[in-house]
């Protein structure tokens, strides 16, 4: 009976082991002057690393499971609207993201208040100049953005909506368009509605800042202002936003966490490198790709088209030993044959995919 017990035991320990997932708890918040107040403490009585801490303690999470976020002044130089993150994610720019990637498996982005300064709804052809401020350029930018952070699924990433801006910085016209634009990402971009975009990556989450702060004109109250002639967010704003942004946005890639991503099934060490076929095969929208690493290593998993062009990356790490699988959702490509590519270490192999709508 005592030895039952013990070997219940150690299967027991062994199956919490074999099937432990990575975790998308810790990353780094780019920000400029407004992302910084929001960090605090701003003069408030909390900050984003308070409320972390918090958060951690209400949850019970330490070690590995604790929440932790770093800031990072990014882009370096003052410019920071939608406009430059569009080149910034398509790798078109002086400011280089792409070492963050392998770095963080949060990633947390927003723009500046200038961005609220929407000079018109605008048309179609605003995209032959990237930098015009309307309604229907934000949207493309944002869809490019949202398409790159896609096809990174081994990231979670939080992309705010615009800062409000003070009655002495905008005007009526110009605070609706801030407002049409903000509520279109949240109601109908990241709820699957947008005609363009289409389903929404499980891996982004947008955090609706614009409307935490704005009052029924869509401007910033001086009361979460730091003055009539400024538009940064005042120790009010902090001490509103801050336990928001830690709860909404770890609630989001702790979820992302248990129901995405990469999960390693197994800790038994494999004889041998392999990359298994997908399952189900053909599919729609999503599928199971397993995979076994023989020695600790760099380790990467990549979908290409039938051109051979790169379209995902959904791994791209480091990774121990071990059994692995990903859900790589094909949500957003057209029927058709693709590839993927598992590369570690020396090995690689590759297999065929098929997808079908």
């Amino acid at each position: 009976m005592k030895k039952t017990i013990f070997l219940f035991l150690i299967l027991l320990l062994f199956c919490n082991l074999s099937f432990s997932q990575l975790k998308f708890r810790s990353g780094t918040f780019f920000h400029h002057s407004t992302g910084l107040c929001i960090w605090g403490p701003n003069g408030s009585s909390t900050s984003i690393p308070a409320q972390m801490t918090l958060y951690n303690s209400v949850h019970g999470y330490t070690g590995t499971n604790a929440v932790t976020l770093n800031e990072l002044w990014f882009p370096p130089e003052d410019d920071n609207e939608w406009c430059r993150w569009h080149r910034i994610f398509e790798n078109q720019d002086t400011a280089n993201i792409q070492p963050y990637y392998s770095a963080n498996r949060v990633m947390v982005v927003k723009s500046c208040f200038p961005s609220s300064n929407v000079e018109a709804y605008g048309d179609p052809s605003d995209t032959l100049y990237p930098d015009y401020k309307t309604v229907l350029n934000y949207k493309w930018h944002w869809r490019h953005i949202i398409k790159v952070m896609r096809a990174h699924p081994q990231n979670f990433f939080a992309i705010w909506t615009n800062a409000p801006l003070v009655a002495n910085q905008t005007n009526t016209q110009e605070a609706y368009w801030a407002h049409c634009f903000c509520k279109w990402a949240k109601d109908t971009l990241a709820n699957g509605l947008d005609p363009v975009t289409g389903s929404f990556p499980a891996n982004v989450y947008v955090f609706d800042f614009f409307h935490k702060l704005v009052g029924s004109n869509y401007m910033l109250p001086l009361s979460y202002a730091t003055g009539a002639d400024d538009s940064h967010p005042n120790a009010a704003a902090t001490q509103l936003v801050a336990p928001q942004f830690v709860n909404e946005i770890f609630n989001a890639s702790i979820y992302y966490e248990t129901h995405y991503g990469i999960s390693r099934i197994s800790e038994i060490i494999p004889d041998k490198y392999a990359l298994h076929q997908n399952y189900p095969n053909p599919f729609n929208s999503s599928t199971i790709i397993k995979f076994s690493i023989k020695n600790p290593g760099y380790t990467s998993l990549k979908i290409y088209d039938i051109n051979g062009r790169e379209i995902s990356e959904p791994v791209n790490q480091n990774l121990k030993a071990g059994e692995y699988q990903i859900l790589f959702d094909a949500d957003n490509l057209s029927s058709g044959v693709y590839f993927y590519k598992l590369s570690s270490s020396g090995f690689f192999q590759i297999k065929k995919l098929i997808v079908l709508k």
